[in-house]
């Protein structure tokens, strides 16, 4: 039985998800910085008085902040201030790709610069300084940590990519034809299988198992064309996948020296579970944690599993 009271239809109830942006609206703030190669970065920040600490969230492949509204309104009731912006590329920090909506990256690395100078010009506050990264944003903080391990506290992972789902293909055959078609002058053309952003609805294929809260996200992003994105570059891959070679690599795990909780779904096909297990395995600073019956979007599940999940992470936080 959950301690707390979680929104059962978030999303259902158009006047529920008013009310939350309303509330959060009081207290945010957005604005941008200059990030790698002179990008504007744009990001929001939620304050609270007498805050117990501060969250940075790092998003998911072609999200954006819309994407995270119950999670942030989640964490600031409970008392934590929150940093979230959106990574080069993503929303509304410009396209970089050959499409509009194409997902594209120069060097990984970039994110990680970014997400630096975010907090050390933006966040500046270090003390109680927490990390909630999902999917793509999981290799971002977790490549961040290994780099620089003295920045955060504790360390929340949902769903990390540390595998890209492309079949039974081990990611060093995959990072092989990656560098492959970019020789091949692919480096700008969207993955096989990736496409440009479409509008048409799909819950099916959906990376949570709740609707009602797939439909607010659909909503969101239908009615906006600065934050709709669709598939990735060859580039990006190449890049995604030299990254998860360096986080899994143990000597870089060695330098992580703070707690990290990391959660999968047992229904997650886009980053599947072999990735994260072997991180679990190498790092032990790392906690596994398991859901049966979720999807990729663990922090948009069913309200069962969502309840257990946030229960999880604040006592985590607050331990």
């Amino acid at each position: 039985m959950s301690k707390k009271k979680y929104f059962m239809n978030f999303g259902m109830d158009e006047d529920v998800v008013e009310n939350v942006k309303r509330e959060l609206g009081y207290i945010k703030k957005s604005g941008s910085f200059t990030g790698e190669k002179q990008n504007k970065i744009y990001y929001e920040k939620y304050k609270v008085k007498n805050e117990k600490g501060r969250v940075i969230i790092s998003h998911g492949f072609s999200e954006c902040i819309e994407k995270y509204l119950e999670v942030i309104y989640y964490f600031t009731r409970e008392g934590y201030s929150i940093f979230i912006m959106e990574h080069r590329g993503h929303g509304r920090s410009g396209c970089l790709g050959s499409n509009a909506t194409q997902v594209h990256i120069e060097d990984f690395n970039y994110y990680i610069n970014d997400l630096k100078k975010f907090i050390d010009k933006v966040v500046i506050k270090k003390e109680n300084l927490f990390l909630f990264a999902h999917s793509m944003g999981g290799t971002i903080g977790t490549m961040f940590i290994e780099k620089y391990p003295t920045y955060f506290k504790k360390v929340i992972l949902t769903s990390p990519m540390f595998k890209i789902a492309i079949g039974e293909i081990p990611n060093s055959i995959a990072l092989f034809f990656a560098k492959l078609a970019i020789i091949s002058g692919k480096e700008n053309e969207f993955i096989i299988g990736n496409t440009p952003y479409e509008s048409s609805y799909d819950f099916i294929s959906a990376s949570t198992l709740n609707e009602s809260r797939y439909n607010y996200y659909y909503r969101e992003v239908v009615s906006n064309t600065k934050i709709q994105r669709g598939g990735g570059s060859y580039r990006w891959l190449y890049e995604s996948l030299k990254a998860i070679k360096y986080i899994l690599n143990k000597n870089n795990i060695k330098n992580i020296n703070i707690p990290i909780l990391l959660f999968q779904g047992s229904k997650d096909e886009l980053v599947g579970v072999d990735g994260g297990k072997k991180f679990a395995e190498r790092c032990s600073k790392c906690k596994l944690i398991r859901f049966e019956n979720a999807n990729h979007d663990i922090y948009s599940e069913n309200n069962n599993i969502l309840e257990v999940y946030l229960d999880t992470i604040f006592e985590f936080l607050e331990k």
